[in-house]
């Protein structure tokens, strides 16, 4: 899987800005939409979080727009992880004209959607990064290490992507699983609440929850200046690597009998 994707780099770079440009190609903004849409959504969560009702996740000396950069904070790392799980379920059938081609390597359409994601949400990291510095003042210096998070998720994203992709092909019904899948992951994750606020007894539901280690970890460097939690990375990335692993496996065997679905 990784000498394929070495192997082709160039090829995977010129699909995925292909990829990039047709989502905004019909659109008369084009690519300011991927920038539009990051400030809207800040705007109205801070409207909605700090005007219409304090959540308790705002401390009474925080600042009253703290929800509304914790919460999308969450949501940039969650959304890349939403938004690939939501392509995966047609990308193999929406490229049939690749299944029949026998020299190109078909592993590399989850890792182009990965990739289309990944800019998305790099996109939405510096709009989030810009609306802290105006409503707060201030840039955490851990920033940089975001990169160091964003590793697992990239790895995981994709393995992910691999697994459903390939499933879908057989399993015509799965496009509807994922939707389901992608509302109930959102509200198991701490994406509107903090881990700490979920009671013991509740709490295991989070933790085996891949996406809890990474937002939260997410929000360290970000938001709070603080390291990334060191346990937390390393089970990120084992689960990352795990999922990597799974998906990839499923991917090849699956690979075999597309063209005869299709």
């Amino acid at each position: 899987m990784i000498r394929t994707i070495i192997k082709n780099r160039y090829l995977l770079g010129q699909l995925t800005r292909k990829d990039i440009e047709l989502k905004y190609k019909d659109s008369v903004l084009g690519m300011l939409w991927s920038v539009i849409v990051p400030i809207l959504m800040i705007v109205i969560y801070t409207f909605v979080f700090s005007v219409v009702f304090r959540p308790q996740w705002i401390s009474d000396t925080g600042s009253k727009f703290e929800f509304s950069l914790i919460m999308y904070c969450g949501l940039v790392a969650f959304n890349m992880l939403s938004d690939v799980m939501a392509r995966s379920s047609g990308l193999i059938a929406s490229n049939a004209n690749y299944v029949k081609k026998v020299i190109f390597p078909l592993e590399l359409l989850p890792v182009m959607i990965t990739l289309t994601a990944l800019f998305n949400s790099f996109i939405s990291l510096i709009v989030l990064v810009i609306a802290k510095l105006i409503l707060t003042h201030t840039v955490s210096v851990t920033l940089p290490l975001v990169v160091v998070v964003y590793i697992p998720l990239v790895i995981f994203t994709v393995g992910v992507s691999l697994m459903l992709s390939a499933m879908s092909v057989y399993l015509k019904d799965i496009a509807s699983v994922i939707s389901v899948v992608i509302t109930v992951l959102m509200y198991v994750s701490p994406v509107f609440f903090s881990l700490e606020s979920v009671p013991e007894s509740y709490r295991i539901i989070c933790e085996i929850n891949p996406m809890t280690y990474m937002i939260e970890n997410f929000r360290n460097v970000v938001l709070y200046g603080t390291m990334p939690n060191w346990l937390y990375l390393v089970i990120s990335f084992v689960i990352a690597i795990v999922m990597a692993w799974l998906g990839g496996t499923i991917f090849r065997r699956a690979k075999e009998g597309f063209a005869d679905v299709l």
